[in-house]
């Protein structure tokens, strides 16, 4: 019976995949971050003018 040469991933190699894979979503979740802020801020103005329309419709 033939055995091939089956090895295990070498730690190194392990440590880098797993670092560029941290930064990697460190990076995706400060990208985001900013996206929700900048939505959340278009909301904001959305509702607030919505709000100003809503009471300039009732007295005018």
């Amino acid at each position: 019976m033939h055995r091939g040469n089956f090895s295990l991933p070498r730690p190194g190699l392990s440590r880098e995949k797993n670092l560029v894979l941290i930064l990697l979503a460190i990076l995706v979740a400060l990208v985001l971050w900013g996206t929700f802020w900048w939505l959340m801020r278009i909301v904001l103005f959305v509702v607030v003018v919505y709000i100003i329309y809503q009471v300039l419709k009732q007295y005018v």
